[in-house]
């Protein structure tokens, strides 16, 4: 796992796990133009809480995003609540979502299935120019949504992530640096026989960084060490897969005038203990975006990101995933919106002729009934093929629509 280094310098930045509401991770780049009203939530004293429920009707021509092409429908439904506590010297947020899928018909019942995550982060004031951040997260995520999980050959189940978190920084207005600490424990759960727990792994992370503000925002350097150990109950010959890492780049978060958005991009080398697998030597990764408010009815976000994946091949050190998006989001009244964005993804698993390109676009109509109530019509569709004709056996396409209504405080 590749979290975005951003993580380590933005104070709450996190990313839950499937919406009802689309498929593709990057179509909820977009932000809602200015002019569209939000709810507000509610006060519990000093408290403030945020909470919706959206509940959807699914259909899709292909259940499990691969070249079996099955078609069914399913209910879904996500709740999620945020209970904020502000004071002069600490910020505490808690979080709790939760994510049900079930399928109407009895053959899917490998894909009904719930995911909750709940998370704690805290900052807090430790002096004039320090202060220390903690973030916990449980976070349950659904597999076989990604090319990648269709690589390691997981169609369905769950994974499971918990992450401890801590960041000691100093800051003095101009110029700022931090070090942090973070351990995952990664947990698969899948009815994919001996892949059950073929991906069972901990991560640990100690990264440094430091930076300073300008005017149009700021940037930073950083580098770091990741440790990534398996602990497979049903092959122990994964931990030869346990490998060493060490990484250094840049970033930067800007705003000049209607612009804004952040860059983060770094080299890594990573070490495996077997032989039989290829260090990965000098390779990069990172992400960017760029949002353009237009006015007030209209956004725009271009955002372009490579990833490493881990995978249980043989072999082969990883996945490696690249993709461009391009949306936008238009107020059509002050109750209706529309988002719509087409996207490219291009996966290539590492040490191996296996590439595969998929274009996919998402489309969201949204009617604000009233400020508290919320009527959406979503759709996605794909079309991915596998670069050589050998391993066509990936080709697959996906039509997908859920339509859903949305209660909020």
């Amino acid at each position: 796992m590749r979290a975005s280094l951003i993580a380590v310098f933005v104070p709450f930045m996190v990313c839950f796990g499937q919406s009802v509401s689309a498929q593709n991770a990057h179509f909820q780049d977009i932000p809602l133009p200015d002019g569209f009203p939000q709810p507000d939530g509610t006060m519990l004293g000093s408290l403030h809480l945020d909470a919706d429920v959206t509940a959807g009707l699914m259909t899709t021509n292909n259940v499990y995003r691969d070249s079996s092409h099955l078609e069914s429908e399913a209910m879904q439904l996500a709740l999620s609540s945020t209970l904020t506590a502000a004071g002069e010297r600490h910020l505490i947020i808690g979080t709790l979502e939760h994510y049900s899928q079930d399928f109407q018909d009895d053959a899917y019942q490998d894909m009904d299935l719930d995911a909750t995550t709940a998370t704690v982060f805290g900052r807090f004031v430790t002096s004039e120019i320090t202060n220390l951040r903690l973030l916990l997260i449980n976070e349950e995520d659904i597999l076989g949504k990604t090319q990648a999980d269709q690589l390691n050959s997981f169609t369905s189940g769950h994974e499971q992530v918990q992450r401890i978190e801590a960041i000691f920084e100093i800051d003095n207005s101009r110029y700022f640096a931090n070090i942090m600490g973070r351990n995952d424990q990664i947990d698969s759960e899948t009815s994919s026989g001996p892949q059950n727990d073929a991906l069972n792994r901990s991560e640990r992370d100690y990264i440094a960084l430091a930076g300073r503000y300008f005017g149009w925002g700021r940037g930073f350097v950083f580098g770091g060490t990741q440790a990534v150990r398996y602990e497979s109950n049903s092959n122990p010959v994964l931990a030869e897969r346990n490998s060493d890492e060490d990484r250094y780049g840049v970033g930067v978060e800007y705003q000049v005038g209607r612009f804004s958005g952040d860059v983060d991009i770094f080299r890594f080398t990573q070490r495996f203990r077997s032989a039989a697998i290829p260090d990965i030597e000098n390779a990069w990764v990172g992400s960017g975006r760029l949002n353009y408010a237009a006015s007030d009815t209209l956004a725009l976000v271009i955002s372009a990101d490579r990833r490493f994946h881990e995978t249980n091949i043989p072999n082969s050190g990883g996945i490696f995933e690249e993709n461009v998006f391009l949306g936008g989001a238009w107020s059509l009244s002050s109750s209706l919106y529309l988002r719509m964005g087409p996207s490219y993804n291009r996966t290539e698993l590492q040490n191996t002729p296996v590439v595969i390109d998929r274009f996919e676009l998402d489309v969201e109509l949204a009617w604000q009934i009233n400020p508290h109530v919320e009527m959406l019509a979503t759709s996605n569709i794909f079309s991915q093929n596998a670069e050589n004709p050998a391993f066509s056996s990936f080709d697959a396409q996906q039509a997908h629509t859920v339509v859903s209504i949305r209660l909020s405080l």
